[in-house]
């Protein structure tokens, strides 16, 4: 499955923040023995890539969670996500529907 995949990715290159974000997309899974939800594979992911605008989407999804000793809100979430990839439509009606937000620029 995608899932078996990424997990095999992730025990060949834990640092790999790109497959943190996918295991994240299918659910999470079990990485090194121990088990990951979607949420803290995103976390995973933006401890590693603090640019990775899809995990900052994607953790607005799963309803915002704490990176790098901050915590984050599902629109704060979409709004880095948005500061990262202006052009990102989907992420710009996710932060509609959570009353808006300055992106800057």
């Amino acid at each position: 499955t995608s899932q078996q995949c990424y997990v095999k990715a992730l025990q060949l290159d834990p640092k790999d923040a790109v497959a943190w974000n996918k295991l994240g997309t299918q659910g999470g899974g079990d990485v090194g023995g121990e088990s990951y939800t979607s949420q803290q594979c995103y976390v995973r992911a933006l401890q590693l890539d603090p640019k990775e605008a899809v995990a900052w989407y994607n953790l607005g999804v799963e309803g915002g969670g704490d990176v790098g000793g901050k915590s984050y809100t599902k629109q704060q979430c979409y709004v880095r996500a948005l500061q990262l990839d202006p052009k990102d439509a989907v992420a710009w009606n996710k932060l509609g529907t959570q009353g808006g937000g300055d992106v800057g620029g």
